[in-house]
């Protein structure tokens, strides 16, 4: 027998065990449903506060339009302040960027004309390029950059415009002292308009090649195209200079042309006007630099 006082009739009960079993079932089920409805709840609330992407572009608190719309809509100063040119109200909202095929690439926050909330930008493949929070103006929060591959460039996090140095172990690949324009364009492919666009330089006469947004020397691998899309030749480069193979082919896409540069001194033409080249006949480029002229002779 088990005795259980009651306090408020002051006298004792006493039950017999076949009826404690339903008594405990039915307590542990209560409390069982109640902890399920606080999960839930709790769930629903987090659900709530967590502001997807796609909530975010869905948004009806938004400006939304091309780069050159946005600057004759806009200005801002030189804190990020956004205010609207026609009456100088402040702005508050969502902007929303669209390239010309109608992708989104950027999403920008603003509270009173503040940077407020979470900004985005993505690359023109669609993988996210960078993500970065504010608080009235101020950064708080995560700052993200991810290269063209996903891979993390930058990670940085702030709390009231100070940079917390002890959140992460590593900042990311900047830590390797590369842009993130090199990591970007360290392998390119592309028609003559826009190489003249990304880079600027001329290796084959004696030069270098250099990035023309950052003026970095170029490392990495090129890839020329003709105006229909079709490979003209692929170069390679290491600190400004032809640095490996270089290969080139004709308008019949024939491979016409191979030779091997190490730091930018000729090694050997393997193949020219499509036929294997002699050896004996290379050009001596330590007496006449300028002779590197005849190797690129289409």
């Amino acid at each position: 027998m088990v005795q259980i006082d009651d306090l408020t009739m002051n006298k004792s009960i006493f039950l017999k065990p076949s009826t404690l079993l339903p008594l405990f079932l039915s307590s542990f089920l209560v409390i069982f449903i109640g902890c399920e409805q606080q999960v839930e709840i709790k769930q629903e609330q987090e659900k709530e506060e967590r502001f997807s992407i796609n909530d975010l572009i869905q948004s009806k608190s938004y400006w939304e339009g091309s780069n050159s719309e946005f600057e004759e809509s806009f200005s801002l100063n030189e804190d990020g302040n956004i205010k609207f040119k026609e009456n100088d109200a402040p702005f508050s909202g969502y902007i929303k960027i669209r390239a010309r095929n109608g992708s989104i690439t950027l999403v920008k926050s603003y509270s009173n004309g503040y940077p407020d909330g979470d900004f985005f930008e993505w690359y023109e493949n669609g993988k996210l390029k960078l993500k970065s929070q504010y608080k009235m103006g101020d950064r708080h929060g995560y700052f993200y950059i991810w290269t063209k591959k996903g891979e993390v460039y930058s990670q940085r996090y702030f709390q009231n415009d100070l940079e917390d140095f002890g959140r992460f172990e590593s900042e990311g690949a900047v830590e390797s002292g590369r842009s993130l324009a090199s990591l970007e364009l360290a392998e390119w492919e592309g028609t003559g308009v826009e190489f003249y666009q990304n880079f600027a330089g001329d290796p084959k006469r004696g030069g270098t090649l250099h990035i023309r947004e950052t003026e970095e020397l170029y490392t990495g691998v090129i890839t020329a195209l003709d105006d229909k899309g079709k490979k003209e030749a692929v170069l390679r480069y290491s600190n400004g200079k032809y640095d490996g193979r270089i290969s080139k082919w004709d308008s019949n896409r024939n491979l016409w042309y191979e030779a091997e540069f190490s730091r930018g001194d000729l090694v050997q033409v393997t193949l020219k006007d499509g036929e294997p080249f002699n050896p004996n006949t290379i050009i001596d480029l330590s007496e006449d630099p300028s002779k590197v002229s005849l190797l690129f002779e289409d």
